[in-house]
């Protein structure tokens, strides 16, 4: 299963989103997500991006998967020792705990234009009223994302 996740921040710190969508070989949607954290930055968008993908995974049963981000801070903050003071440690800390789980994860930095359907759920997410929200459909792909 292929897991793509992206953070937004509209003025990075400024209205601040994620989103996320698990595709299986083929490229077909299985799942997504979204979600909107208020006023905030864009790391903080991409750790929960990540999150929030991993632990719908997780709850999907799968138990390889190749996730896919554009923040190479977030994927560097995850793949060292979590500094306990870092202004994001526990998020951080809660992505190592589902890593560590009884399944194969591998975490890859792929470039903003391999990521375009996450980058899209993330400015909806950032605009959606709820801070997270499963997808069982896409939305409609034709219609810009509403923005604040």
């Amino acid at each position: 299963m292929i897991l793509n996740v992206d953070g937004s921040s509209l003025g990075n710190p400024g209205i601040s989103g994620f989103g996320g969508l698990i595709r299986n070989r083929d490229g077909v949607w299985v799942h997504g997500f979204v979600g909107n954290i208020g006023f905030s930055n864009i790391l903080h968008a991409e750790l929960l991006a990540i999150y929030y993908g991993l632990v719908l995974a997780w709850d999907f049963g799968f138990t390889e998967l190749w996730c896919y981000s554009n923040s190479k801070s977030a994927i560097k903050l995850i793949s060292e020792t979590v500094n306990t003071w870092h202004r994001y440690a526990a998020i951080i800390h809660n992505i190592k705990e589902l890593l560590a789980r009884d399944w194969r994860i591998h975490i890859v930095h792929t470039y903003r234009e391999g990521n375009a359907c996450a980058d899209y759920l993330a400015k909806f997410g950032a605009s959606h009223p709820e801070t997270y929200s499963p997808l069982a459909d896409p939305p409609r792909w034709n219609e810009p994302p509403p923005v604040s």
